[in-house]
């Protein structure tokens, strides 16, 4: 931090002005003086005389100077400091695949920017490995779709996690997609010689995104393998740079795999930099069956059941360490947003109902156990 980057606060500027003639505080460039002369002519002075009664007054006025230039760095670097420690939240949701984010954290993600907190959602997959949805989306069969109908299907995904972002009060910026492929996440953690893989459906086998650049592309100027490191690489970095004091990333007992996956990623990624801000976890595929009770139910809270004998969500403490309430206004907020991922799935027409399912009086977390 240098002197001009302080904002010196006011009382420190008046101080200045006070204790300083006019022509005489405009620090670092030449000013006409009564003490000007001396310097060009040179010679001795006299003790008692007009010119070093004026020398010794010229000395004592810069003496005055340096020790009001020091009380105001101080001032300014303690005004600094405390601006530095009361930082606005900074908050990143991690999303295996577009849609995640606003099941577990549309409520999250809406009252922290209405608080003025910076929110960034990442998408670690390019959502490009459901074959239903791409079959949606391309009016296929199922067994017809091609390459070209994953990488459509990716675009739409990556869109409407755009549009659902803007709903809750985000702007398209507030969106990174790492660009890794969806179906593989649990592949790739799992490589113990970090082969690159390759993506069955788009036969890709490096990170992309449809709607912007990937993370990796914007940051280094080229896409990153589909390795194991690579993941783990533009987390690390995007933690080092964002500094965020909380995050939210799925659950380790959920029952997706590329969720499961994300969340180790993530674990070992905040590991690896010393992240000592908070962390919790949200569960989309919760098992046995999840969430309860099923349909939107805004002014309900999420429930615990059992289901076939076995406690539903299956692996997690009830109730949950943290519970956040939402309003009927921010639960319809939320409604929109998760409808705004609406995708006609062929052979699940009940998928879009059991995403809407999440719209409770509050959305809960969990933290990962130690």
């Amino acid at each position: 931090m240098t002197i001009e980057e302080i904002a010196l606060p006011k009382a420190a500027s008046a101080l200045v002005s006070r204790l300083l003639p006019d022509r005489q505080h405009h620090v670092g460039r030449t000013v006409s003086s009564p003490f000007s002369d001396i310097v060009q002519q040179g010679g001795a002075e006299q003790p008692g005389s007009e010119r070093h009664n004026n020398t010794m007054s010229h000395k004592r006025m810069r003496f005055c100077l340096k020790s009001t230039l020091l009380f105001v760095i101080a001032i300014g670097l303690s005004a600094a400091f405390a601006q530095r420690s009361t930082r606005p939240d900074s908050i990143v949701v991690f999303a295996p695949h577009p849609d995640d984010e606003v099941i577990g954290c549309a409520g999250i993600i809406l009252q922290a920017l209405a608080r003025g907190a910076r929110v960034k959602v990442v998408a670690i997959t390019s959502g490009d490995g459901f074959p239903a949805a791409a079959a949606g989306v391309a009016h296929k069969p199922v067994d017809q779709v091609g390459p070209d109908d994953f990488l459509a299907l990716s675009r739409f995904r990556q869109m409407q996690s755009r549009t659902a972002l803007g709903i809750l009060g985000g702007k398209a910026d507030d969106l990174i997609v790492l660009g890794y492929p969806d179906g593989d996440l649990g592949n790739l953690y799992k490589s113990t010689d970090d082969k690159v893989i390759r993506q069955p459906f788009t036969k890709k086998d490096e990170t992309y995104a449809s709607i912007e650049n990937d993370y990796h592309t914007f940051m280094h100027g080229k896409p990153a393998a589909y390795q194991r490191s690579s993941v783990l690489g533009d987390l690390v970095e995007l933690l080092t740079t964002l500094q965020p004091t909380e995050i939210y990333v799925t659950d380790e007992t959920d029952g997706h795999i590329d969720h499961r996956a994300a969340f180790w990623f993530v674990r070992d990624a905040a590991k690896q930099v010393g992240y000592g801000g908070a962390f919790y976890t949200y569960l989309v595929h919760g098992l046995p069956a999840w969430p309860f009770p099923t349909g939107v139910t805004p002014n309900l809270p999420f429930e615990s059941r059992k289901v076939d004998g076995e406690v539903a969500p299956r692996g997690l403490p009830w109730p949950p360490p943290r519970r956040v309430p939402l309003t009927p206004v921010q639960a319809q907020r939320k409604l929109r947003s998760i409808q705004a991922h609406d995708i006609p799935v062929v052979g699940m027409p009940q998928h879009q109902s059991e995403m809407e399912s999440f719209v409770k009086s509050e959305e809960v977390f969990w933290t990962p156990r130690k």
